[in-house]
């Protein structure tokens, strides 16, 4: 299968934070040669390799979305966000609630033209004002078509390829997972000077939960992270906020509102990335990743992170040129 087949595969299964049952029964069956494992808070690991360092290779399976909380008497779903969900992206939507028996398809409705006041039109309504429209005239319609409160959603997803680039929501960080997932196939029937471990953790978006839970568990030497980074290299944007270029490979997260990444750990990086011929930028940036939690439990972790366009929206953009670079380096990390 293409990498990008799996991306969007990846893409399209549902796995909302602290809901990423679906996603993680995927993974499972997809690991099925790799003889994976669950650990108690949800996180799947695969071990390769034994001897010489114990290095962990962590993307997070979870992604932003909404829960239900309420169901009103004329049918209408209220919800509340899960994650870092940005307002301006609710209004207009078709919405994705996951029930018990299957997909429930839903709407959240823009007022025309035709009905709104220039107030209307120039304002962004928060969540707290919004409401899924899923076709029920009552509350008991509503549920007679598998709404409940506590379900978790998400908006509908398309996936485009763009020559160089796949546009489509959860690049974040689903394609860390697809990253994590191409190079253990790669490395599956190579001899290890090291002990590998892959793990794609749970509950990254609400709080970095997932990877504190895994590394508490081992004794790990290293932890690389495999995330995303926004770039600034957008219209109305100043560049300088966060410099890492799309297409011009894997950049080093240096700097975020969590902390500043090892010295050390970054000029392993550079030098292997040097070596090995494979472009590689450092960057500062808002936001935090995995990485953070890992380093509170004094084990050195590194973000290596993608560049994305239009973080946390439904066009999350990549280039793939910088996906197989990501690959690249992390095998040339893992063996130096």
């Amino acid at each position: 299968m293409k990498l990008e087949e799996i991306i969007k595969e990846m893409v399209m299964v549902p796995g909302v934070s602290g809901f990423e049952e679906p996603f993680r029964r995927y993974l499972m069956d997809k690991l099925n040669d790799f003889n994976p494992w669950v650990d108690s808070v949800g996180n799947v690991h695969v071990k390769i390799g034994n001897g010489g360092k114990k290095i962990a290779l962590m993307a997070h399976m979870d992604e932003i979305g909404i829960v239900t909380t309420h169901i009103e008497k004329d049918g209408y779903v209220r919800f509340a966000p899960i994650g870092g969900v940005d307002s301006r992206m609710l209004y207009g939507r078709i919405m994705e609630i996951f029930g018990e028996s299957g997909t429930i398809y839903g709407v959240i409705g823009l007022i025309p033209p035709h009905l709104s006041t220039s107030e209307d039109r120039n304002k962004t309504p928060t969540w707290k004002e919004l409401a899924i429209d899923v076709g029920a005239k009552t509350k008991e319609d509503a549920m007679a078509i598998g709404v409940r409160e506590m379900l978790p959603g998400r908006w509908k997803k398309d996936f485009i390829i763009m020559g160089n680039y796949i546009v489509t929501r959860a690049i974040d960080d689903r394609i860390g997972c697809a990253v994590l997932y191409e190079l253990l196939n790669r490395l599956a029937n190579m001899d290890q000077k090291n002990e590998i471990h892959f793990i794609w953790t749970v509950q990254e978006e609400t709080g970095l939960r997932g990877a504190s839970a895994a590394v508490s568990m081992e004794n790990f030497d290293e932890v690389y992270i495999v995330d995303t980074m926004t770039t600034g290299l957008m219209p109305g944007v100043a560049f300088h906020l966060s410099t890492a270029r799309i297409g011009e490979g894997p950049a080093i997260r240096l700097v975020d509102r969590k902390g500043v990444a090892p010295q050390k750990m970054r000029e392993k990086v550079k030098k292997v990335a040097k070596e090995s011929g494979i472009p590689v930028q450092e960057a500062i940036t808002g936001g935090t990743t995995d990485a953070a939690t890992v380093f509170e439990h004094g084990i050195p972790s590194l973000p290596i992170c993608i560049p994305v366009k239009y973080t946390h929206s439904p066009v999350e953009m990549v280039h793939m040129a910088d996906v197989k670079n990501t690959i690249d380096l992390l095998e040339k990390i893992i063996n130096a």
